[in-house]
Formats: C-alpha cells, sequence, structure tokens
C-alpha cells in the first residue's frame, strides 16, 4: 500500500498556515483570496483591457508527441484602470501550450476564449448599471464571467489572475503578503524528458544536481523506465526522483510497475489514462511508490473524488489546469487539512507565471521542491527580471518570493516590443 512521502527540501512545508496578510483578520486562505477587492479595498475603475500574444523561444526544441517546438506561445491579460490614488494595471498569464498533447485546450483555443468570450464578459460586467458596477470585481466574485467560456479553465485562470493582480497592485499588497509567507525562499526541483540515451540523462541529472536541485521528475514510458532509472540511482545517489508517465501505461503493465518500488521514488505520475481513477486505485493499493495525478484532476471536485476513490496519495497542483488560483487554493485547504501532500507542477511558464507558482508552493502542505526551475533555465528570453536564488553551501537551490506589490513584476513592455508581441485593445465602458 502507498505511503506518503517525507517532506524534504523546502523551507514551507510548516504544520500551520502562517498568520493572517495584509487583508484582515481573514485567517483561511479561502478568506483571503475571498477578501481580495473587497470591503474596504480601493476600488478600481478599469478603463481598458489588452489582450497579447508573444513567443518567448525556447533554450532547446521541446519534443511533445505531436512535433518539436521552439518556442512558448503566450497568452497574457492586460488589466488598466485606475483608483483614486492613480492609475494601476494588473497582468495574467494563460498557462495553455502550443498543443493539445496534455490539455484539451491550446493557447489558440485560450486566446480566442478571452478575445471572444471571458474579456468581453468581464467588462459587460462593469459596465452593466448597478451600485458599485463601474468597479472591478474580485477574483472570487467572477462566476458569471467565467460561465461564458466553461470548458476553457486555462483562459479564465488567466483573466483571474490579471484581476487579482490588479487588485494586489491597488491595495499595495504582494501575493506573498496575501498568503502570509513574504520572506520565505522555496526549495526547486527539475525536469528531464526523453534523451533516448542513458549517459546522457545521468550526465544532465548529475549537473542538475550539481546545480543544487534536490529534486528532479523523470519523463517515462514503455521502453524507458527501469533501464535509465536504474542507472540514475547508481550515478546520482542523493538526488531523489519522481516519475512521470503522461498515462502512457496501460493496467496490463502494473507488474511492470510494481518494479518501480525498488527505487524509491517520491512517487509515479499519471500512470494510466487520466479518466481511469479505478485502475489508478488498484494500481496504488498494490505499490509502496505513492500515486499522483496530473492530468486527471482538473478541479478541486476531481482531486476530491480520486483521494475519496484512493486513486493516489499525493496531488501535483497546477493552478491553471485546477480552474485558477482561487481553485488551487481550495484544493491546497483540503489537501492540507486530510495530510495529502502537495507539489506544484510546471507548465513552461514564463518568469512571470512561474513566480506566481512559487509563490503558492510557500504554503504549508508542499512536501518537497516543484517544478520551479526558473524560466531562464528552459526560456531563451524572458518577460520579468530572473528571480533572486540562492544555495547555501551544502543546502539546495531556492528561489527567494517577490515582495512586488501584485503577483510579482509585471512584464517588461520593453522585452514586449523586443518579442514582437501581438496587442489587441478592449475598450471599457466610458472607459
Amino acid at each position: 500500500m502507498q505511503t506518503p512521502p517525507d517532506p524534504i527540501g523546502s523551507t514551507a512545508a510548516d504544520s500551520e498556515l502562517p498568520g493572517p496578510g495584509p487583508v484582515g483578520p481573514a485567517t483561511t486562505l479561502g478568506e483571503r483570496w475571498a477578501g481580495i477587492g473587497a470591503g474596504s479595498a480601493p476600488v478600481v475603475h478599469v478603463t481598458a483591457a489588452a489582450l497579447w500574444w508573444v513567443d518567448l523561444p525556447f533554450r532547446r526544441p521541446v519534443v511533445t508527441a505531436v512535433g518539436v517546438h521552439r518556442a512558448r506561445p503566450l497568452a497574457m491579460v492586460q488589466i488598466m484602470g485606475h483608483t483614486e490614488d492613480g492609475p494601476v494595471e494588473g497582468w495574467g498569464e494563460c498557462a495553455a501550450l502550443a498543443d493539445t498533447t496534455y490539455d484539451t485546450e491550446d493557447v489558440a483555443t485560450s486566446h480566442a476564449a478571452l478575445e471572444h468570450l471571458l474579456v468581453p464578459a468581464l467588462l459587460h460586467r462593469i459596465g452593466a448599471p448597478g451600485p458599485g458596477a463601474s468597479g472591478l470585481p474580485g477574483p472570487s466574485d467572477l462566476d458569471d464571467v467565467r460561465d461564458a467560456a466553461p470548458t476553457a479553465p486555462l483562459a479564465f485562470a488567466a483573466l483571474e489572475m490579471a484581476v487579482a493582480d490588479t487588485h494586489l497592485r491597488a491595495g499595495r499588497c504582494s501575493l506573498a503578503g496575501l498568503l502570509g509567507v513574504e520572506g520565505r525562499s522555496v526549495g526547486l526541483g527539475a525536469v528531464v524528458g526523453w534523451s533516448g540515451s542513458t549517459d546522457a540523462l545521468v550526465a544532465q541529472v548529475e549537473a542538475l544536481a550539481a546545480e543544487g536541485y534536490a529534486r528532479v521528475k523523470m519523463k517515462i514510458g514503455p521502453g524507458w523506465d527501469l533501464e535509465p532509472l536504474g542507472a540514475l540511482t547508481d550515478s546520482v545517489p542523493g538526488i531523489r526522483l519522481q516519475v512521470d508517465a503522461n498515462g502512457s501505461y496501460r493496467e496490463e503493465d502494473a507488474d511492470h510497475l510494481g518494479e518501480l518500488d525498488r527505487f524509491g521514488l517520491l512517487c509515479i505520475e499519471q500512470p494510466f489514462d487520466p479518466v481511469d481513477l479505478a485502475a489508478h486505485a488498484r494500481l496504488a493499493a498494490r505499490l509502496s511508490t505513492p500515486i499522483c495525478l496530473d492530468e486527471g484532476v482538473r478541479s478541486p471536485a476531481a482531486v476530491a473524488r480520486a483521494l475519496e476513490a484512493g486513486a493516489c496519495s499525493v496531488v501535483c497542483v497546477k493552478p491553471a489546469r485546477l480552474g485558477g488560483l482561487g481553485a488551487a487554493l481550495q484544493v491546497v485547504e483540503t489537501c492540507s487539512a486530510a495530510g495529502v501532500p502537495l507539489w506544484m507542477g510546471g507548465m513552461f511558464e514564463s518568469g512571470y507565471g512561474r513566480g506566481v507558482n512559487t509563490a503558492i508552493a510557500a504554503l504549508p502542505g508542499f512536501a518537497w521542491p516543484g517544478d520551479l526551475s526558473p524560466a531562464g533555465s528552459y526560456l531563451g528570453d524572458d518577460l520579468v527580471p530572473p528571480p533572486h536564488l540562492s544555495r547555501r553551501p551544502g543546502a539546495a537551490l531556492t528561489a527567494t518570493l517577490s515582495p512586488v506589490h501584485g503577483m510579482g513584476p509585471g512584464p517588461d513592455p520593453g522585452a514586449l516590443v523586443r518579442l514582437g508581441a501581438r496587442r489587441q485593445m478592449f475598450a471599457a465602458p466610458d472607459g
């Protein structure tokens, strides 16, 4: 029977929620999130919104099941407005990838949902008659906006992030401050893909270990699992490993997957088809290695169903896939209360989006470093300055959370121009 692993490598795996953030006396994550833009917070009057498309170059080509990608197309949402104290803006990043290998949304469908449905719905909401209608709603008060595109959670997550960022900047509060984790450092994990050569894989992981990454996630699949893992554990004995199958095995492979137990892995991520919770539950019952779900959990309700079914004992948090930061914080609270360990996944975000994920990963309940390697390690150019990294002798590599108001430093206009970003403007009613 699988046993959740011990927490490692993070300064944030505390057993209690930190003290209340600057939004008021709220104590739970849900209350803090609901407090953004509510109560005595400054009213944000929206004047315009913009939708950006930018292609960020990869340092090395990324190979997926449908091709080779040399750039990371990215959709960004910008909200512009003012409070009584002056102008304010906010940014949201869409995590949708270039294709639908891992999600039903790709960046093109997310962009279309934002352009034709979500941004217009938000602006219509702001312009609707009624008390306080001209003010930007808080990120937890967007159900009617989300209803405009119910099958586009990644697109909605970008809009929600932009709304939250605008309010936090207006209220002069950082995301870390809201969560009560300001000043913390977070351990970083890395990911290695299919290299085709065991020697090349070992060399890559040895280099990551030398840089201070205490945890490495290795992509596996039929024909690329036991042999390379054996070489890794022999050659890099101090590294903590987990594996990600991306649903590439079938239940008849269960005996073979059972042989992974001997490697002492942190978890096996998504071994079977995402919709087959029963098969995952049967595998979990026979393995000592914890089972983690990723593509199979796309909402807080889906996480609850998977845990109830015994399909996993570890949860990968990807805020965009769960439907946004509010949904992600709900999962963090639920799993932390139940003693279910969490770790933060990654989707080749820019430094802006990765900084947001790093702040979430500083919360109690995250059991080991997530997929939080700096964006500069996989992108050839970025929209924001690199994070502050540190490493004490004999310790793991960590990133210090940004103290900047909002989600973190916003995209650099010069970088957007340099990268040839395309912008589409939307005027707010009477904006």
